[in-house]
């Protein structure tokens, strides 16, 4: 079974190489909201390859494939919890939690896919290219946010034109955008941000989303794609990531198979969620 050498190394000196306009970004980490932030606690660390199969090697990912390959978790036996805090489950060692506090009552399986992303672009840099739908009126991005354009009017679902003073790029700055976009981002709102795509090539960074066509307000689950594995004339496999309605923990669930422990075909995956819907893959909109 191949292994990736020295991956999380590679993976701080990629990141590394990136320039940051922050001060506060001069001491470099890659999961500034992990708890634990241990690198032996870690997806490439903790989750072996299914039998048979093969990671991609690192060189062939993209800084976002890399980052979501790296992401650490909690120890094992970490209990699953829901926004209020309360244990909903128990992770066994082929159950893992991410570690990635989470404590606002407005996140939802669609908002796990877009906090992933925001936190991935705003270390790369890219987040002010990043262009959210939240609705067909309003498309909202962080460059806009932090020229002050737009507010949230306390309990409505309203927006507004802010004629103050512009916001300072700092962590603080950044929650409240991600706060602003978790509240109001939804499946619906997923749906307008994503496109179909080719379900024999997954790849990380694609999403896995239970909603009929014809019905972008249907309530279904969604996943993350976090890590893919190959093996010649074999469907690929897929590490995946999914929370809950409202959620807490973000989990990393066992396929039930001793030897493909959290590695699930496309069919497999469908059969794991099907009180939820058929399901397909998904990837971004560009």
């Amino acid at each position: 079974m191949k292994i990736k050498v020295l991956i999380f190394l590679t993976f701080l000196i990629a990141f590394g190489a990136i320039s940051y306009a922050q001060d506060a970004q001069k001491n470099f980490n890659p999961f500034p909201f992990a708890q634990y932030n241990d690198p032996n606690l870690s997806l490439i660390t903790q989750v072996p390859n299914p039998a048979g199969y093969e990671r991609y090697s690192s060189d062939r990912l993209s800084l976002f494939q890399h980052w979501l390959s790296n992401l650490p978790l909690t120890p094992q036996g970490t209990p699953v919890l829901n926004w209020k805090g309360k244990k909903i489950a128990k992770a066994d060692t082929l159950n893992r939690v991410i570690d990635m506090n989470i404590d606002s009552k407005y996140i939802t399986d669609a908002d796990i896919l877009v906090l992933l992303a925001m936190h991935s672009f705003r270390l790369q840099g890219t987040l002010d290219s990043f262009n959210i739908i939240l609705n067909k009126n309003l498309v909202v991005n962080y460059r806009s946010w932090l020229q002050g354009k737009y507010i949230d009017e306390k309990d409505k679902d309203m927006y507004f034109k802010n004629e103050g003073l512009s916001r300072l790029d700092t962590d603080e700055e950044f929650q409240n955008y991600v706060k602003f976009v978790t509240k109001y981002f939804d499946t619906k709102s997923l749906r307008k941000n994503v496109e179909h795509t080719n379900s024999n090539f997954a790849k990380a960074t694609n999403v896995f989303i239970q909603f009929r066509d014809d019905d972008p307000d249907s309530i279904g689950h969604s996943a993350v794609i976090l890590d893919v594995a190959v093996a010649e004339y074999q469907p690929r496999k897929m590490l995946v990531a999914f929370g809950g309605n409202p959620a807490q923990s973000i989990v990393v669930p066992t396929s039930g198979k001793e030897t493909d422990g959290s590695w699930f075909t496309l069919d497999e995956l469908r059969e794991h969620l099907k009180e939820f819907g058929m399901g397909y893959i998904y990837r971004w909109k560009q």
